[in-house]
């Protein structure tokens, strides 16, 4: 097995892969899914959208709608095309820990409920991490001004 000139371990495929602004986009793409998938369903539904920012305690106003499709469509665009990634990936987690603390708030309940909250609680934390990768990633790539730069002096991951 033929592996990469930068990586010894890493198999020559595997690295033609992890190198592909494909895969770079495509990942992207992936973790903001929830974000922009949710954004356009509230876009075209303002008022199924008014009532779930309203399930949450908190109250059914226009200009919360208006942060929310700015938050989860500018900030999933920000990460898709890697401009003000840091931003976007910011801003989608700082909304995702606030959904996260009002919606999933295990501690409140007991018994299989619980767990199953806890979980999705836990899911919600591990997007944010994600985030903290994208934005980290989009800080690299920019920083070397190449996507395939090679300099071992600069790429730290």
């Amino acid at each position: 097995m033929s592996t990469s000139r930068r990586y010894s371990d890493t198999p020559s495929i595997i690295h033609a892969i992890l190198v592909a602004r494909t895969t770079t986009v495509l990942a992207r793409i992936a973790l903001t899914l929830p974000y922009w998938w949710s954004g356009i369903d509230k876009l075209f539904h303002p008022l199924a959208a008014l009532d779930e920012i309203h399930s949450m305690g908190l109250p059914s106003s226009w200009l919360l709608y208006v942060l929310l499709l700015i938050v989860q469509l500018g900030g999933s665009l920000a990460i898709i095309v890697n401009r003000y990634a840091w931003l976007g990936a910011g801003a989608l987690a700082v909304f995702t820990g606030i959904v996260t603390y009002l919606a999933h708030a295990f501690w409140k309940l007991g018994g299989p409920a619980r767990f199953a909250e806890m979980n999705d609680f836990m899911e919600h934390i591990a997007l944010m991490a994600g985030f903290a990768f994208a934005a980290l990633h989009g800080y690299h790539i920019r920083e070397r001004g190449s996507f395939r730069s090679h300099n071992p002096q600069k790429a730290t991951l």
